[in-house]
């Protein structure tokens, strides 16, 4: 399978830290690969960069961005807006709250598909409709016809995502899928997922703090913090056998977390670092149960096997 996307050695900053220390990642068709780690270490800056909306004060230095084999930072902004928001669904967080509340769910569905593809509404509507349908909605003429505050959070949750699969792009970036949600909610985004991954076979990237979302859904996984990849790997391997104490430390507390599938990753004591990103040392230590004298040397990107690699002395 070739790559749709692959970052490698991305750096980014603001005019007084390093944001992103040589991030790399790949995903390939077909693939559903996760990102995760605590707010703040670095996976939010990550999507913000790949759809080009980054702050005004935050500049990319140095690093490639690969999707669907063009250089996506050789662009100037207008041909890269138009090469990633037409070949990429995209679902944001509290995506049910992202939809235009005066607007109905037919013409937030349509219009961009219209301009797109220069079908008429009536094609444009049939398309909506049976993409409604096919992430069990049931009365779908209905909610085509209706403004989201008319709508059910579920409902305008499955607008949201539809609007990001309406152009069949292959595919799909979700920003927390399951935050802000109820264990019965979030059971139910979790199987719309898999329903989507398994029907349409489109390549995912997941960005969660969710780990049992992403012990569901992902085929790879990759482990951030503190604007560095630590750990990444086939997500058996990652679950089963972490190597990085900051991978053991989140699966453990979301192992705990699970039994109240409350959502926020706090437990771990400190914080994610800001400053001092770009050092070679780890920027895990001060947290690190298992931290030795080898964590303040410069660390290199261990192989664990031909699929697994950590950044770690140990």
């Amino acid at each position: 399978m070739s790559d749709i996307l692959s970052i490698d050695s991305l750096y980014v900053e603001d005019k007084s830290t390093v944001i992103l220390a040589g991030v790399s990642l790949r995903v390939r068709e077909g693939e559903r690969v996760a990102l995760v780690g605590e707010s703040g270490c670095g996976k939010t800056m990550t999507l913000r960069t790949l759809l080009h909306i980054l702050p005004d004060d935050v500049r990319i230095r140095s690093g490639s961005l690969l999707f669907k084999g063009t250089d996506v930072l050789s662009l100037n902004g207008r041909k890269r807006r138009d090469l990633l928001y037409r070949q990429l669904g995209f679902v944001g967080q509290n995506t049910s709250e992202n939809l235009h509340p005066l607007l109905k769910a037919g013409r937030q569905l349509t219009d961009f598909y219209r301009e797109i593809h220069k079908c008429s509404k009536k094609e444009a509507m049939a398309r909506a409709e049976k993409l409604l349908a096919s992430l069990a909605l049931d009365d779908t003429s209905r909610i085509l016809s209706s403004c989201p505050g008319e709508l059910s959070g579920g409902m305008r949750q499955r607008v949201g995502i539809a609007i990001a699969l309406m152009n069949e792009t292959g595919f799909l970036i979700a920003d927390e899928p399951t935050s802000a949600l109820d264990a019965s909610a979030r059971e139910q985004t979790e199987e719309l997922y898999l329903k989507i991954a398994q029907e349409t076979h489109m390549a995912m990237l997941l960005v969660s703090h969710d780990l049992s979302f992403v012990r569901r859904l992902a085929d790879r996984v990759y482990v951030m913090y503190a604007g560095k990849i630590v750990e990444e790997g086939l997500a058996d391997e990652v679950f089963s056998s972490p190597c990085h104490p900051y991978t053991k430390a989140l699966i453990a507390l979301s192992d705990i977390r699970n039994k109240s599938r409350d959502e926020d990753l706090d437990e771990l004591g400190g914080y994610v670092p800001r400053e001092g990103r770009d050092g070679l040392c780890c920027a895990f230590f001060s947290r690190c149960a298992y931290s030795c004298a080898g964590c303040g040397k410069p660390l290199e990107y261990r192989k664990v096997s031909a699929t697994h690699h950590v950044r770690c002395v140990l």
